[in-house]
């Protein structure tokens, strides 16, 4: 019986490519978008393996995907939650605020690190004289015997090293300039028994080199299953991911990456094969199927089962149904609830344009308030003026729970006019930021220093990293200059922590956040004008607390006939 292939559900595309998670090597892999072909993908990282690509859309026409318009893509909402490609990333002040707080904290850890990080080559004291007939031969470090004696796999030298040497600390807790400690480094060798000697002395089970690559990685990739199980045994967390994403069991795995890497670093054998295949089974599951799940919003007879009900002497109006609570900053007012079905969250909306969102009304009055002004233009319908709009003729009117939950339906599920067109107030606040920014660099002291480090650091880097080779050979001028390069880069570290540059922190993070808004922007204008998905969602219910007005129903009922929707209102009361 042919064995059936994997499924990997799309987590995310745009116009050009789409993006999944690899059910063989965990990574995420990019593929074209063509609606035309065959889903079905051979993996880069599997030589023979395919799986099947599983975008959120089935036969029938249900789908489970939104547009994420700040992000210029469409997303699944079945796996948009896992570990994505990218981290969450709120593109408001606080953020700027959050980004800049992290800036200077991985400065001050990256300046400390140069300073208090154990290096074994660095930090080693302890030395070894050789003598012939009594006279002094040579002298070297004394931790590099232990060193090889950990390599060969002579457990019993190494312990009798850790019971007499002032530098155990160093030997089992330090790192190599590749960031490898003792542990990581043994773990590539047929020694189980040596890594738990270096366990009980204090090895971290889960420190990771400069490339994320812990101990129970590189066991994984030789296929040392003693080695495995003994960093399980003693807390390594087989999901820790290195710098592309990559668990453990992705090392066992058969690759030609991991297959060149081994053939580099050793001769592959037989044993090592055997050992890989267990090692997947000890750190894997069974083959992936797809989370994709499909339904459909309420019906009206469904919906005869919803029932808003007040409380808390008006202030609470307590959904029935499923049951949900929603406050109200005022006795009165309007509460609605968006239902699409399937694995879509609700979403709660009250009336009015003065609050925020909170759970569980998740919609910002204020900005569903504007959008509902902006899609009655374009479907021609006419808000009307109200003695309570204060101010802004037909505000009253377009704050309805009921719009503002349309409006939310429309900017998750439809593509408007201003979603294909630049954006200018973005490109006006780039331009601002870009001008402070050049004035902090130019015109004040903390902006000259640390535009003169940075400066100095990368001629360094150019000269010690020169593609020519000029430095060959001359190993007491590579070391002076790594020494230089290494106090500007503390200098450099300590500065930008340092809260004299917090302005300067702040929009550096800033323009980063703007430059990325403006690239999502430029995304989603290729999506605004490429041609659509299959199928997208058209259909939803909006269970209300009141009565719909006949205003909330003739934009309901312009709004279905533009844009194609079927969405429908329900006095659940």
């Amino acid at each position: 019986m042919e064995r059936p292939s994997p499924e990997a559900d799309v987590i995310w595309w745009d116009s050009s490519s789409y993006y999944v998670r690899c059910p063989f090597c965990e990574g995420v892999h990019r593929h074209t978008v063509n609606w035309q072909t065959g889903l079905f993908r051979v993996s880069d990282c599997e030589k023979g393996e395919t799986y099947q690509s599983c975008f959120p859309i089935n036969d029938q026409g249900e789908v489970a995907y939104e547009i994420d318009k700040k992000r210029g893509r469409y997303v699944n909402i079945c796996v948009s939650n896992d570990s994505d490609t990218e981290a969450d990333d709120n593109e408001d002040e606080d953020d700027v605020d959050r980004l800049a707080t992290e800036m200077a904290h991985k400065a001050t850890i990256a300046a400390e690190r140069e300073e208090r990080h154990l290096s074994i080559t660095r930090d080693a004291k302890e030395n070894i004289i050789h003598t012939i007939d009594g006279e002094k031969y040579f002298e070297y470090r004394l931790i590099y015997d232990a060193i090889t004696d950990c390599f060969n796999g002579k457990t019993r030298a190494v312990q009798g090293y850790l019971k007499t040497s002032s530098e155990t600390e160093l030997f089992v807790r330090g790192q190599f300039p590749d960031g490898k400690t003792m542990l990581i480094s043994a773990a590539s060798e047929k020694t189980p028994e040596m890594l738990s000697l270096l366990i009980e002395h204090g090895a971290d089970v889960n420190a990771v080199d400069n490339h994320g690559r812990s101990a129970l990685m590189e066991a994984a990739l030789f296929g040392r299953v003693g080695n495995v199980k003994v960093l399980l045994e003693h807390g390594a967390d087989p999901n820790i991911r290195d710098d592309e994403n990559r668990r453990a069991v992705y090392f066992a795995r058969e690759s030609r990456k991991n297959r060149e890497e081994r053939n580099f670093r050793t001769q592959d054998t037989y044993e090592m094969l055997v050992g890989r295949q267990e090692i997947v089974r000890l750190l894997s599951g069974e083959i992936p199927k797809s989370k994709n799940a499909f339904g459909k919003p309420p019906t009206p007879s469904l919906s005869r089962s919803y029932r808003f009900l007040s409380s808390n002497g008006g202030y609470t109006k307590v959904l029935h149904g499923p049951i949900e609570e929603y406050p109200m900053t005022k006795c009165g007012k309007t509460v609605a609830r968006l239902e699409r079905g399937g694995k879509f969250p609700s979403v709660g909306a009250m009336s009015g344009w003065s609050h925020t969102p909170a759970q569980p009304l998740r919609v910002d009055g204020r900005q569903w308030t504007d959008d509902v002004f902006y899609i009655a233009e374009i479907v021609g319908h006419h808000l009307a003026s109200h003695a309570c709009d204060q101010g802004i003729c037909g505000q009253y009117n377009a704050c309805h729970a009921e719009k503002q939950l349309i409006a939310y339906f429309i900017d998750r599920h439809v593509f408007l006019p201003r979603d294909g067109l630049p954006d200018p107030k973005l490109e006006e606040e780039i331009t601002r930021v870009e001008d402070e920014l050049e004035r902090i660099t130019s015109c004040t002291e903390i902006g000259r220093v640390v535009a003169s480090l940075r400066k100095e650091k990368q001629e360094l880097d150019d000269e010690l990293f020169d593609g020519d080779e000029k430095l060959v050979g001359k190993d007491d001028e590579i070391k002076k200059l790594e020494s230089k390069r290494r106090d500007v880069k503390t200098a450099l570290n300590q500065l930008i922590a340092s809260p004299r540059a917090r302005r300067l922190r702040m929009l550096e993070c800033k323009l980063e956040i703007l430059g990325v808004q403006r690239q999502r922007h430029e995304d989603l204008i290729e999506m605004a004008e490429a041609p659509p998905p299959p199928a997208s969602l058209s259909e939803a219910a909006i269970l209300v607390s009141s009565v719909p007005c006949d205003d909330c129903k003739a934009f309901t009922e312009r709004v279905n006939k533009h844009f194609g929707l079927c969405i429908q209102l329900f006095a659940s009361v």
